[in-house]
């Protein structure tokens, strides 16, 4: 629609053979002549507009890498609400402040906070609850969540090198398009139980080329994994964690009997099937 709507105004100017300026003034000639002063003024106001919208899209990133700051500020705990911040929230309208959990007097931060948070979200996918139990055990461990935009070298997302690269990577005579940017999650966990302590973290092969090494598990097993999401927010990358033997919340442990000669009851068999789960999304 859009190409069609800028094809009408440029048209009929391109039917003539010689330029406007040595044409005849006759009334048709005037009028094209207008046509052609209100679109390059209307081509002009749209620059300007975008890069308006540029200076304000960065002026919105750096305001709001500031404001996560100090969120997490106050959940890990490093530091304490000012009174401005307590007294602007509207859980304080009511001019009672709530009974303090007794289970949690003492307690530095906002314990469970992120936890809390993707709980609130109520995530599904399919009508299907995307965090499963076993999910919510490894992110008892989870520290913080960031979100901030991310673009490949250049932000060309059809660079040819850049998709040569990744055909290479991935093996394939043909990959797919490198997307431009969009949003990226950062989660940072804590010392956990799941993570295999040391390992490399994995990185897609697709964007393994374009990005900064993905790291480390720590030896306490704590880690900070990342999703890479256009602007639509499809993933189209990340860098996940290996699990420790056992502990993949990605799939659903089964145990079946299976009978032997000679056994009595015969013996007890573990099975690992995959299943839905919010780290697949890795």
């Amino acid at each position: 629609a859009g190409s069609v709507c800028e094809q009408t105004m440029w048209l009929p100017l391109r039917s003539f053979t010689r330029p406007l300026s040595s044409a005849p003034r006759g009334p048709l000639i005037r009028r094209l002549a207008a046509v052609d002063s209100l679109q390059r003024r209307y081509t002009a106001l749209e620059e300007e507009t975008i890069r308006k919208q540029r200076a304000l899209q960065l002026q919105l990133r750096e305001a709001a890498a500031e404001l996560q700051v100090r969120r997490q500020e106050i959940v890990s705990g490093s530091a304490e609400p000012t009174d401005a911040e307590v007294t602007s929230s509207d859980a304080f309208f009511s001019g009672r402040e709530p009974d303090e959990p007794e289970d949690l007097a003492g307690a530095v931060g906002i314990p469970g906070f992120w936890k809390g948070v993707l709980g609130g979200a109520d995530l599904h996918v399919n009508e299907e609850p995307a965090v499963s139990e076993r999910d919510w055990e490894v992110l008892e461990s989870l520290e913080e969540v960031r979100v901030e935009p991310w673009s490949t070298p250049g932000g060309e997302g059809d660079n040819d090198e850049m998709v040569a690269a990744a055909a290479a990577a991935t093996g394939e005579e043909e990959a797919q398009e490198v997307p431009a940017g969009g949003h990226l999650l950062t989660f940072c966990f804590g010392p956990n139980r799941f993570f295999e302590p040391g390992a490399a973290l994995l990185s897609s092969e697709l964007l393994a080329h374009s990005l900064d090494g993905a790291g480390s598990v720590g030896p306490d097993g704590s880690a900070v994994l990342r999703l890479y999401c256009t602007e639509e927010g499809d993933v189209v990358g990340a860098a996940a964690a290996p699990f420790c033997e056992g502990r993949d919340p990605r799939s659903k442990v089964m145990v079946r009997k299976r009978k032997g000669k000679g056994k009595a009851g015969g013996e007890r068999q573990r099975l690992g099937r995959p299943g839905a789960a919010f780290f697949p999304l890795f």
